[in-house]
């Protein structure tokens, strides 16, 4: 005979709260107070309360799009070969360049592939004969 196991009932998922007015009611007078919303009357007679420029863009400067994590790895220790300054760089072509050096320098087209014929490459360089 086995005892019985006593399970203890899950807590039950949160659901939306909604916030109390009071909650808002500090932030609401510091937009008023400090001028940083206007009133709109509209066409039919009513109203609405709109964000000023000025905060408009403000906001777009705070909430700039971020910038993608980058997809190489980044080096602490060396000298941007663009700015010679100590920043965190990337290698990039054999170049070790910081974010702003990278986004400024021009693409630079690809290496060309050295062309050898058939007889180059059965044999090292460095034991050819010269006649």
């Amino acid at each position: 005979m086995q005892p019985q196991q006593h399970y203890e009932p899950l807590p039950k998922a949160i659901g939306h709260i909604d916030q109390p007015v009071e909650a808002f009611n500090p932030l609401l007078r510091s937009l008023l107070t400090w001028e940083l919303v206007e009133r709109v009357e509209l066409v039919d007679g009513s109203h609405e309360w709109v964000l000023t420029e000025t905060s408009q863009r403000r906001l777009d400067a705070l909430t700039q799009v971020r910038q993608r994590a980058a997809t190489s790895l980044a080096y602490l220790d060396h000298w941007c070969a663009g700015c010679r300054q100590q920043r965190l760089t990337h290698l990039v072509e054999g170049r070790y360049l910081c974010d702003a050096c990278r986004s400024s320098a021009p693409e630079r087209p690809a290496p060309e592939a050295p062309t050898t014929s058939l007889r180059d490459n059965h044999r090292p360089s460095l034991l050819r004969r010269h006649r």
